[in-house]
């Protein structure tokens, strides 16, 4: 339900005049016409197309065309995942949201929701999952997570965030948003909407850091480095993550940019403190941008950490946001530690709403990419030593959407 997604309906239905009639006139270099995957892993895939979303399991060597016609259909507004051995679909329609568990047995995904659990009234938005035993969703329009069992969907505890609504900055709703685990405690951004509407988030960042044995709050933070942090992370909760050190980063989007005064970038809680660090902070816009010292660009939500303190995403700018067809969105590896941005060479532009396409492969070793330009769809592997692209799937029904390796 983030921005991107209150225009899909538009973008979904348009997708195939989309491929003929805009965009950048670059094209993808990457290497081979042909899916190149050898190995027939499974993936959990989505496609976009018109009004919905198909998802199912299916190895990257399949004809894409084909193995979307054995697909579940679901809504276009919702996300999907895999853990312990299931499925999880959570998509939103007409104000009410719905969380499935579909069973995979023997590289099959079942047809029929082993469990449902309804959230009536709000758009619930984003899953995580804690262990086996415990998981969250996240509820934009009912400031609160609920906590669930995995398997049968029950609720087992409602965490109540209304009373952590940031009035001081004159937020409506604290809509919380992406998230991660450390040390027993969800550090959950609160979006802290001042106007709904026009999605536009609070003026500076705020998290809750929550007790995942209590299912309570410890507290929530500030910084006034940035603007709300976290984004309405339902595509594949990539606005935080985790770095080998154990410290933890957050990125805001300030809104798109859009707002004067807002602060978009970076912000860090370091390994075993529960407080922004106060000495640092990384706006994208200054980064060296492929050697520029300089750039008007912002990174917008969607991309996974690789490792090392780099991060492969998005990178661009709404000089006109009224386009959200034009192929002008980079594909980059961001060095957060030296705060650098250096484009993926092999891979053309794309459209703004692509993001939720990038998903880090199992081995670490990999990232899969959904990609569209004049030319076409595909889904694309960027290799993270040595940089090199190969392409995977050629996607000629719909667009790529989620990429999610199976793996438990």
């Amino acid at each position: 339900m983030n921005l991107f997604k209150n225009k899909l309906t538009i973008a979904a239905i348009a997708s195939t005049m989309m491929l003929a009639a805009c965009g950048d006139d670059s094209s993808s270099s990457a290497s081979g016409d042909e899916p190149s995957n050898e190995t027939g892993d499974l993936y959990l895939l989505s496609f976009m197309m018109e009004t919905s979303q198909f998802v199912g399991l299916g190895s990257l060597s399949d004809n894409q065309s084909k193995l979307v016609q054995d697909f579940i259909e679901a809504p276009n507004t919702g996300a999907v995942a895999y853990f312990d051995g299931s499925v999880y679909t959570l998509v939103s329609d007409g104000g009410n949201s719905t969380l499935s568990r579909y069973e995979v047995k023997n590289g099959h995904m079942a047809d029929k929701a082993a469990a449902k659990a309804k959230f009536k009234g709000t758009n619930a938005i984003m899953m995580k999952f804690v262990d086996e035993n415990k998981m969250y969703v996240e509820q934009a329009l009912g400031d609160a997570i609920t906590a669930l069992d995995p398997k049968t969907l029950k609720t087992t505890a409602t965490i109540d965030l209304s009373s952590y609504i940031d009035e001081e900055s004159g937020a409506l709703t604290s809509v919380p948003g992406s998230a991660v685990i450390r040390d027993d405690k969800m550090f959950v951004s609160l979006n802290q909407f001042v106007d709904f509407d026009n999605a536009i988030a609070g003026p500076r960042a705020s998290v809750a850091i929550i007790d995942v044995k209590s299912d309570k709050v410890d507290k929530v933070i500030y910084s006034d480095k940035v603007a709300a942090v976290g984004g309405m992370d339902d595509m594949n909760n990539t606005a935080s993550f985790v770095d080998e050190k154990g410290d933890i980063y957050f990125y805001s989007n300030a809104s798109y940019s859009f707002i004067e005064g807002y602060q978009e970038g970076w912000v860090r809680i370091k390994k075993g403190k529960t407080e922004f660090d106060k000495d640092w902070v990384f706006h994208m816009h200054e980064a060296a941008y492929n050697g520029k010292k300089s750039n008007n660009n912002s990174l917008m939500v969607g991309g996974t950490y690789i490792g090392k303190g780099k991060f492969f995403g998005f990178f661009g700018n709404f000089s006109n946001p009224n386009n959200w067809y034009d192929y002008e969105w980079q594909y980059v590896v961001v060095d957060i530690y030296n705060k650098t941005v250096e484009k993926v060479k092999d891979l053309s532009p794309t459209i703004s709403w692509f993001a939720p396409s990038i998903h880090l492969d199992a081995d670490g070793k990999s990232v899969l990419v959904g990609h569209a330009d004049k030319k076409g769809g595909a889904i694309y592997r960027y290799d993270i030593d040595s940089g090199k692209v190969t392409k995977e799937m050629n996607v000629t029904t719909g667009n790529a959407y989620y990429i999610v390796p199976i793996a438990d």
